[in-house]
């Protein structure tokens, strides 16, 4: 992905330029009042954020020819005296970010972070002499200033470290989920306006004006309490239709949905519930929304075969009785509930290359995940792609739409125990099932399929393939009706 065309950048470089335009984005989403470029008077930092009464000082690099910013070349660069100059005699905060780690400075700064006082940062947490060398470097280059005095100032560093890729990707989501234009177009009006802003303030409430008077509107988010209520709403529809189709209306607790529970915490994950048709993965997906929905956690779950005509994230959610995209609704439900959202979309195997489908449903998904990336600094939001194993093997569009990093739980069968359970449970005798079909049986939807087919508990079932028990399923189907 590149900038949108325009104007060259006038502070200096693109990452530059996309770290102003980020924090733009930060302004149309609430977390701060103004920002002014390039501040007088203020050295070594492209631009000033506001936020009440707190000022945020803010420096970007994109890289260090030598791949990391050691105190060193942070010194030669003039950036350490800055920083120490920025934030003496006040309460500023200076965020420092870059493609290239800074790790010394990082790491001094979470030291003096964690520490509750002066004597013990020097006592436990300058105990390594690494870091204790890195701080008297530090004390050194800010003009041999007293302990305290540094401490104070590191506490009120942020060194963050992304690359300009994904730094224009999470600009871009986040715009994405902002605004009802294309994100490209969005992004090149955001970076005219840095552009043209040089020295000069730029307030929240202006930079909505100026957006809107350009034709570029925000989306439209509920109400929390609405948000919550249709979010809820949406998500009972899902559970009521697959509770129908559970094996004698039970929910089986599974290991993949325990799994996938686990890892669904505060911090936003993806992850990829995947299996064999007719092994159960909708039941799992009921189990994993029941019980977060115990912890008080907003979740949207849905079918993607339900919605497969839409053309857009935001008509979706209209198919779901959903004012806006749901990965909006969800976000403002999150916010309300004061826990993370998690949003699972079932049968995504239903926009693979192997359903012969058009490339825009497929398109939809990667907006509705895209949107979740971009929602993720004002809330937590999880997301569960659940797809059938055969087609997350064999396209690779599919394995695309989530990061590599990407948890993939694979949900298994029945074993041969569970099987066992539940056909004593229902008034067979397991012991008189040979080892064929209890084998055959551990698929659960071979399972479901015996239980609904009619079969005598008190003579020996005869069975030997799926086929049979498909031709008994819809045996019986026929001799209810007439």
């Amino acid at each position: 992905m590149t900038l949108p065309g325009g104007p060259a950048d006038k502070l200096g470089n693109r990452y530059e330029t996309w770290w102003t335009v980020s924090a733009l984005v930060r302004m149309l989403r609430g977390d701060a009042d103004a920002l002014r470029i390039e501040e007088i008077g203020v050295e070594k930092a492209e631009f000033v954020v506001t936020a009440g009464a707190r000022r945020e000082l803010h420096q970007a690099k994109r890289s260090h020819r030598r791949g990391k910013w050691s105190l060193a070349a942070l010194a030669s660069d003039g950036l350490l005296q800055g920083i120490s100059d920025a934030l003496t005699g006040n309460d500023d905060r200076f965020v420092f970010v870059s493609g290239s780690d800074a790790r010394e400075l990082a790491d001094l700064c979470e030291a003096a972070r964690d520490a509750e006082s002066t004597p013990e940062f020097e006592r436990a947490f300058l105990a390594s002499r690494t870091r204790k060398a890195s701080f008297k470097k530090l004390c050194d280059h800010w003009g041999r200033c007293d302990v305290s005095a540094a401490l104070d100032r590191l506490r009120r560093i942020e060194v963050r470290t992304i690359d300009e890729r994904g730094l224009e990707e999470q600009t871009r989501w986040e715009v994405q989920a902002l605004f009802l234009a294309d994100p490209g177009r969005v992004l090149s009006e955001l970076r005219a306006i840095v552009n043209d802003s040089v020295h000069r303030t730029i307030t929240g409430e202006a930079l909505i004006e100026k957006l809107a008077g350009r034709g570029y509107r925000r989306r439209r988010l509920s109400s929390p309490g609405q948000a919550r209520a249709a979010v809820r709403d949406a998500t009972d529809r899902y559970l009521d239709a697959a509770r129908r189709r559970l094996i004698r209306g039970t929910l089986v607790s599974r290991p993949a949905a325990e799994t996938l529970l686990s890892r669904l915490g505060e911090t936003a994950t993806e992850s990829v519930l995947t299996g064999k048709a007719g092994a159960g993965k909708t039941a799992c997906v009921v189990e994993v929304a029941e019980a977060l929905r115990e912890r008080g956690s907003a979740v949207l779950a849905f079918r993607f075969d339900h919605v497969l005509s839409a053309s857009s994230a935001a008509d979706a959610g209209r198919r779901l009785e959903i004012e806006e995209s749901p990965v909006l609704a969800l976000a403002a439900a999150a916010e309300a509930a004061g826990r993370p959202g998690v949003l699972i979309v079932d049968q995504v195997d239903a926009v693979s290359a192997m359903s012969g489908r058009s490339s825009g449903a497929f398109d939809v998904v990667a907006e509705l995940l895209n949107e979740a990336r971009g929602v993720r600094p004002r809330a937590a939001v999880h997301t569960v792609v659940v797809c059938r194993e055969f087609d997350w093997k064999n396209d690779h569009r599919l394995r695309r739409l989530v990061p590599e990093d990407a948890q993939v739980q694979v949900v298994a069968e029945f074993t041969a125990d569970d099987v066992k359970t539940i056909l004593d449970d229902a008034g067979f005798d397991s012991n008189r099932f040979r080892e064929r079909q209890l084998k055959l049986l551990r698929l659960p939807q071979n399972l479901s399929l015996f239980l609904e087919a009619g079969f005598n508990a008190s003579r020996p079932p005869a069975f030997g393939t799926a086929k049979d028990l498909f031709d008994n399923y819809w045996n019986e189907k026929r001799r209810l009706v007439e």
